[in-house]
């Protein structure tokens, strides 16, 4: 087959020229000096020959050259190509065993330039480092990276493509203690607790290295949450229809109504804020007038029956105060359903011992 490795042609402006110091010699005759006697020679007659000096055009060229090759119609006489003699390839023109003809290459472009060292080799596979095992006391998998020479796999399909994976054994972190991931802190708005499961991955506990890692840490939420309080009113169907929002103060009659609340339609309440508190009253004077039903609120959202639960009488709040309860931001309150996590994985401990391992000639 006709092939031809075609390269970008160098950009003259971009090359130098590098000569070599030429080779110069001196050549004497053998009478050199003019005086007969030749003993007082200052001025020989002799002269100095250089030869050329060899040069050089050195020129830069970054792009990258192509391969060009029409396919040969060949024909092989084996079954399995696996085992059949390596063919011999040439740059130039040659006529290979069981090829019926060779073929005229495209023009080139002018852009190109041919070179006349050309060197293929068979596409094949490339294989890199494994990976690290997935597990540091016993069986994990660990996989590689593996690529065709030719950056398609599909070239190199004619021999079978090498493992990316396979089963590995670590021990190396066996015998020692193995933690779970941290609890969320056990109170919100305050001082409390975080906890984790640690367990010794070896049955007696005696052969862990290294000292155990704590099970139990304290922790602080002081998070935005704790010093929020807001108090929204709705009317119509629950938490839908008219809203007042309120934030920490006293409200009489006159300053809902000002807020855009309808105060004998007041159908659900939204209290936004861990320790924010809330007391409703019957009677728009906060009752000092007259005596009148009250229901004191926290955090949550309260339907209509959920106000009728806590004391709210005939969807009518005509008075209200707002407050942030200090005690609850500073020493917070318990967070409902808080328990240890059950991790689906466990980590070595970082602060494990590993004795010194000797050098290996």
């Amino acid at each position: 087959p006709r092939c031809q490795t075609r390269c970008p042609r160098p950009d003259y402006t971009q090359c130098a020229i590098d000569c070599q110091t030429p080779h110069c010699s001196v050549f004497c005759p053998k009478d050199a000096c003019s005086d007969a006697d030749g003993e007082n020679c200052s001025s020989p007659k002799c002269s100095t020959r250089c030869a050329r000096p060899v040069c050089y055009l050195k020129c830069k060229n970054n792009l990258p050259c192509q391969n060009v090759c029409h396919p040969p119609r060949c024909t092989w006489n084996c079954r399995n190509p696996d085992v059949c003699a390596k063919p011999q390839c040439r740059l130039l023109c040659e006529r290979a065993a069981g090829c019926a003809q060779n073929y005229e290459l495209p023009a080139l472009s002018p852009q190109y330039t041919v070179n006349r060292q050309f060197h293929a080799e068979k596409a094949h596979w490339v294989t890199f480092h494994w990976g690290k095992c997935g597990n540091e006391c016993g069986k994990a998998v660990r996989t590689r990276k593996v690529v065709c020479s030719t950056g398609k796999d599909h070239e190199c399909s004619f021999s079978a493509k090498p493992a990316t994976q396979e089963v590995c054994e670590d021990n190396s972190g066996c015998n020692g203690f193995l933690v779970g991931e941290w609890s969320g802190c056990s109170q919100q708005c305050g001082k409390g607790k975080k906890m984790r499961k640690v367990y010794c991955n070896n049955p007696d506990e005696k052969e862990c290295l290294g000292e155990k890692p704590h099970v139990e840490e304290q922790c602080w939420d002081h998070g935005p949450h704790c010093q929020q309080c807001e108090v929204t009113l709705f009317g119509g169907a629950d938490f839908d229809g008219w809203s007042a929002s309120f934030h920490v103060g006293q409200y009489s009659l006159d300053d809902l109504v000002g807020h855009g609340a309808k105060c004998e339609e007041t159908s659900s309440v939204k209290v936004d804020g861990m320790c924010c508190k809330a007391r409703v009253y019957q009677y728009g004077d906060f009752n000092q007038q007259t005596e009148g039903w009250t229901a004191r609120l926290g955090h949550g959202n309260y339907t209509s029956d959920d106000l009728v639960d806590a004391g709210v009488e005939n969807n009518d709040v005509s008075a209200m105060r707002v407050w942030l309860d200090e005690k609850c931001a500073r020493k917070g309150q318990p967070v409902v359903g808080w328990k240890i996590p059950e991790p689906e994985t466990f980590k070595m401990a970082t602060n494990i011992f590993k004795p010194p391992q000797e050098d290996m000639e």
